[in-house]
């Protein structure tokens, strides 16, 4: 089957990694206007994990994911870029405590590895982080992060070598079709790329392009006013070995970057941020960030190195959008990209080839009610 992929974000270039495993049949081709990970993938706070256990469906489909993410990671024999290194966070106001103790009991009870910690075995996991005085302390030894871009690179050349053709430098204008069944796209440079099967996995952008045959799909829009899709990450300057591993502390995440730097985000900072922020929006919330890391991490003498803007996919009911959207057009968005990628690959290789996917049955990109 020719298989032509729309993105090369971290869920493109998982699908075409899986899809060109040995034995496949598949002649795949990934199409992508800049790089591999160049786009949200390598522009988001990227923290895999299954923390929120108030759907034990989506969350089951999440903890597989991390479980999916090891194996991948092992195949490239412990990469940089795949760090699962725990995530530390904590309360300090009694409504916040009760909250995040509630949380941990619930994702005990699903067997969810996830413990209340004290303020010693905190020093040991991170010696250099200051909570408050009386915070309550939760570890999830089992989370950790995706450096995004470098991820979706190693996963494109390793397709590559497989067989793929990966097609950067020209963007998807349009779907092409006939009759009711889509052919393949049209490029910018007016070539057509024919494909017995469309996947469209290009995220935010996945909206314009469906709708160039008709298609919709229920995405926040980024440029609307308030939109929750637009935020601002920073980077520092190296800081090594400030942290070890994902911190959530009130009013600041963070976690190390690839060049012993930091990664910063807040999103209460993220409340007037548009798809095109000001450069002094930029600077401010750069400033305000690094002020909390050092706040957080008492000695802290990095200076912010970057701030970048990510435009997150959000499915207007929070959940996953995948599955088959025309004869011959199969749709995958979602804003937990970093988290499901491989795992979501594995499932809709196995769907694509004839045998339904029972974990994806929830998640049609036409279902017309939300989720309970």
């Amino acid at each position: 089957m020719r298989i032509l992929v729309v993105g090369a974000g971290i869920i493109g270039t998982a699908l075409a990694d899986r899809l060109t495993r040995p034995g496949s049949q598949d002649e795949v081709t990934v199409v992508e206007e800049q790089g591999p990970g160049a786009g949200t993938s390598g522009t988001s706070y990227a923290w895999f994990n299954a923390n929120d256990p108030a759907d034990p469906a989506y969350h089951r489909l999440r903890t597989a994911a991390m479980s999916t993410w090891r194996e991948v990671a092992a195949e490239f024999g412990d990469p940089s870029w795949y760090r699962p290194s725990g995530n530390t966070t904590w309360a300090d106001t009694d409504e916040d405590q009760a909250r995040l103790a509630g949380r941990v009991a619930r994702l005990t009870d699903l067997g969810y590895a996830a413990e209340l910690i004290g303020t010693g075995r905190l020093h040991e996991l991170e010696p250099h982080v200051r909570p408050p005085q009386g915070a309550l302390v939760a570890h999830y030894p089992d989370e950790g992060y995706v450096h995004g871009g470098p991820a979706a690179r190693a996963l494109a050349r390793r397709a590559r070598e497989s067989g793929a053709d990966i097609v950067t430098g020209h963007r998807a204008v349009r779907l092409t079709t006939r009759g009711d069944r889509v052919t393949g796209v049209r490029l910018d440079d007016g070539r057509n790329l024919d494909a017995d099967l469309t996947i469209c996995a290009a995220g935010r952008h996945s909206p314009a392009l469906l709708a160039t045959t008709g298609v919709t799909l229920p995405l926040i829009d980024p440029s609307a006013l308030g939109s929750a899709a637009p935020c601002l990450v920073a980077t520092t300057t190296a800081a090594p070995g400030v942290l070890r591993g994902l911190v959530h502390a009130p009013g600041l995440s963070a976690r190390p970057a690839e060049d012993e730097g930091l990664v910063l985000e807040a999103a209460d900072l993220d409340a007037g941020v548009d798809e095109h922020p000001s450069s002094t929006l930029m600077r401010a919330v750069g400033t305000e960030l690094l002020a909390r890391a050092r706040a957080l991490i008492p000695g802290l003498t990095a200076d912010v190195a970057e701030v970048r803007r990510c435009v997150r996919p959000l499915p207007t009911d929070g959940y996953p959008l995948i599955g088959y959207q025309r004869p011959g057009l199969y749709t995958v968005v979602t804003h937990s990209g970093i988290t499901l990628a491989p795992h979501l690959a594995a499932l809709i290789t196995q769907e694509i080839h004839g045998t339904p996917s029972p974990p994806l049955a929830h998640y049609h990109p036409n279902r017309r009610a939300p989720r309970p």
